[in-house]
């Protein structure tokens, strides 16, 4: 317990580290593009463009302003899938840092974190751009979302821990992974609404952390029928599980990174 929590205020001591590493994520992403830091903006339009193209005849009809709905859903599941998918290889890409200097491995992962939600701040502009000019009323709820933001942070922390840790012993995670976030995503109600499904699979809704960090952010942003104490329990409880979770896995194996890096 006391080594977890050193572990934990020596982030904090590294907070100007941590900075600098988030900073480096987010120049280092967009390098060599053209369009550079306008991608942040112009991703989640594109992929909003793409589903109600291809799904806008089936939904629209069913869910009221789907164009909020879709990039609601987007922006809150690139959040989480653009974190923790990078975040699976940042103990292997920052090897060198880890072995030459002594510093508290996890900010790595917490640091690519960290630029998902700076990604994530610049991606609200389109979606309050679109809230705005298709005539949808704000919800009242919206003085909730930091922590609503909070809890799918604390969450993606977790994951992050977990999948990095994991990724540094068996090095197939990392496709695995992938593979799972594109089934992840499909099982989040991104696109569709969760009551064309039969009951047995929206019960089943209720294990899948994403469904309700996007339905909680919706609820904050513009639709104010969604169960939202439900959604917050259930989004807590996820929260503080993938991050007990992850923060035990690290704290028992980060001794044995730089063996395996």
């Amino acid at each position: 317990m006391v080594r977890s929590l050193k572990e934990f205020t020596e982030i904090l001591r590294y907070r100007e580290l941590l900075r600098n590493l988030i900073e480096r994520d987010i120049k280092k992403r967009y390098k060599r593009s053209a369009l550079g830091f306008l991608w942040v903006m112009l991703d989640p339009l594109l992929m909003m463009l793409i589903f109600y193209l291809v799904f806008a005849g089936l939904f629209r009809n069913v869910v009221g302003n789907y164009i909020a709905y879709v990039i609601s859903g987007i922006v809150m599941w690139q959040l989480f899938a653009q974190g923790t998918k990078v975040a699976s290889t940042a103990f292997l890409q920052n090897r060198n840092l880890i072995s030459k200097i002594n510093l508290p491995t996890a900010i790595f992962p917490v640091a690519i974190v960290g630029s998902s939600v700076a990604h994530f701040l610049f991606s609200l502009i389109p979606l309050f751009i679109i809230i705005l000019f298709s005539g949808t009323t704000p919800s009242y709820y919206m003085p909730l979302l930091p922590v609503v933001v909070i809890l799918i942070i604390v969450f993606s922390i977790g994951v992050s821990l977990t999948i990095s840790m994991l990724t540094v012993f068996f090095h197939d995670v990392l496709y695995i992974y992938e593979v799972i976030l594109v089934g992840w995503m499909y099982l989040s109600a991104i696109f569709y609404p969760v009551s064309i499904l039969p009951r047995q699979l929206q019960t089943l809704m209720s294990i899948n952390p994403l469904y309700h960090y996007i339905s909680l952010f919706r609820a904050c942003i513009y639709d104010t029928t969604l169960p939202l104490m439900e959604h917050l329990v259930f989004g807590t409880a996820f929260a503080l599980v993938s991050f007990a979770l992850g923060w035990t896995i690290y704290i028992r194996n980060r001794d044995k990174i730089i063996f395996y890096i």
